[in-house]
């Protein structure tokens, strides 16, 4: 048991960094959307888009689908405004 333990912290420990990124609430072209990607490189090449943070950033990305749920009472890719 004790091997299962370390195995597992090991495993934990050399997750892509992709796994533990955080994660941002956006309003982008009036739906709202979940992403990894900092609001820069959300912007970039986008130029026909419509991008505005709409709530905090997270270290889970299932928190950042809750907390749409619960503060704004909607669902991801639901409307939104960047007014």
């Amino acid at each position: 048991m004790h091997l299962v333990r370390i195995a597992f912290a090991a495993l934990v420990i050399l997750l892509p960094g992709t796994a533990l990124a955080t994660t941002y609430i956006y309003c982008r072209n009036d739906k709202i959307v979940v992403d990894t990607r900092p609001l820069s490189q959300m912007k970039s090449g986008r130029d026909d888009s419509t991008i505005c943070i709409i709530g905090p950033n997270f270290d889970f990305g299932p928190d950042a689908v809750r907390w749409v749920e619960t503060n704004l009472r909607k669902k991801v890719g639901d409307s939104c405004s960047c007014r």
